[in-house]
């Protein structure tokens, strides 16, 4: 197996995002411009979602009490 990096131009980055989804888990695309790198793409891993990790992004605070539409709808006809 041949450890070489791909290496593509900067136009053939920007007019093909499909390149990056083609990279296997941390391996490396050079881009170029003029024959020179401007700068190396990995492709990470994606993150698993933990319980931390969603309590973290949850929107709200878990003390409040629970919104009851219906009972809201209800109060609105009245």
């Amino acid at each position: 197996m041949s450890n070489k990096m791909k290496t593509v131009t900067v136009r053939e980055f920007y007019h093909n995002a499909g390149l990056i989804d083609g990279l296997a888990e941390g391996k490396q695309l050079l881009v170029t411009a003029s024959g020179k790198p401007k700068f190396i793409v990995t492709r990470s891993p994606r993150p698993r979602m933990t319980r931390k990790l969603a309590q973290a992004r949850a929107v709200g605070s878990g003390a409040r009490r629970k919104f009851d539409g219906t009972a809201f709808l209800r109060l609105l006809k009245k």
